[in-house]
């Protein structure tokens, strides 16, 4: 097991606090909203649910190990153009862990902090770890985006218009070819580096050589890069049918190729740091792009909490691993 880390001072505690309290307040009004407003009865909720297909439940939630496969193969790809040898297994016990962390306690430990913790043996510097980590969640972000642009065509053009997915989607990829163009850029020291070594500012400096430096080595590994793109892709894609074989086994009469434009979409919004878990969030979304193919409300309902069952299901599992996890060589000091 690694060295604790310090306590975290009061004031940032008192701020967390604050900011859990704040997301909780917008989880319950949303969930609030939709149940007093958008739904008759929650029996409706209770009634499709109850009379879901289980073997294609079963089917759904078993996807969940090809997930874990494919995203921590991923990692593994990122650390190993990075110089890290990590073992497979090690990584999918770090992964399923995070997600642990992810759902219990959002804002307060990230998962991924915990997953730098767990490899920490393995990856002796905590800023490369997260770098590392970084970029495996943009290529995901990546695949996730061109799946949805890739569906767009087939839903239908007055659909796009109609749920404005169109500009989302355009802004969103904006987004990620700035932070990845800013990354991967050759000359990002060079630019940086006059400002770092301002007084004020000159603690930061070690940062920038570390970003810098885990650049480097990517831009002259772009097949490992490449390979996580494309493995992001299948992963999301999975990620896509697992929405789909819940939906299938509520009943939901929606062609398959309307999942890969709405499910990307709303994992999009509900990654919008403004609720919990992306609790009241994640079901307004659904509501509103599935309401679009004539889905009902309490079916769209019935669909995100499955499928947020599922989630928590897989962090118990997460729980248990970190509980039963032996213990690891302390963290080298440094990065």
């Amino acid at each position: 097991m690694v060295e604790p880390t310090p306590p975290a001072a009061p004031d940032n505690r008192r701020k967390n606090m604050i900011l859990f309290a704040l997301k909780l307040l917008v989880s319950a009004g949303l969930i609030a909203y939709l149940l007093f407003t958008q739904i008759e009865s929650m029996d409706e909720i209770w009634a499709a649910m109850g009379g879901a297909n289980p073997w294609l439940l079963l089917l759904a939630f078993s996807l969940n190990t090809i997930g874990y496969l494919l995203c921590s193969w991923r990692w593994q790809i990122l650390l190993r153009a990075q110089g890290f040898i990590v073992p497979l297994i090690e990584l999918i016990r770090a992964y399923t862990i995070g997600i642990f962390f992810n759902s219990f306690l959002p804002g307060l430990m990230s998962g991924d902090f915990i997953r730098a913790m767990d490899i920490s043996d393995r990856v002796p510097s905590y800023a490369r770890s997260f770098l590392i980590l970084f970029v495996e969640r943009l290529t995901g972000m990546f695949g996730l985006w061109l799946l949805a642009v890739l569906a767009l065509p087939m839903i239908g053009w007055e659909i796009v218009a109609q749920t404005k997915i169109g500009w989302l989607l355009l802004v969103v990829g904006c987004i990620l070819a700035g932070i990845w163009t800013l990354f991967f850029h050759r000359r990002l020291a060079d630019w940086t580096d006059p400002i770092f070594r301002l007084p004020l500012i000159g603690k930061l400096r070690g940062i920038v050589v570390k970003i810098t430096e885990t650049a480097k080595a990517f831009s002259e590994r772009k097949g490992a890069v490449m390979a996580c793109m494309a493995i992001s892709v299948i992963f999301q894609a999975n990620v896509v049918l697992h929405y789909y074989l819940i939906g299938l086994a509520l009943g939901i009469d929606v062609s398959p190729i309307a999942y890969f434009a709405i499910i990307p979409v709303s994992l999009f919004v509900m990654m919008i740091p403004a609720s919990i878990n992306g609790i009241g969030v994640r079901e307004q979304i659904f509501i509103f792009l599935f309401g679009t193919f004539g889905v009902s409300a309490a079916a769209a309902i019935s669909l995100a909490w499955i499928a947020f069952g599922m989630v928590l299901l897989q962090a118990v599992v997460g729980g248990i691993l970190f509980g039963l996890r032996k213990k690891r060589a302390p963290a080298p000091v440094g990065g």
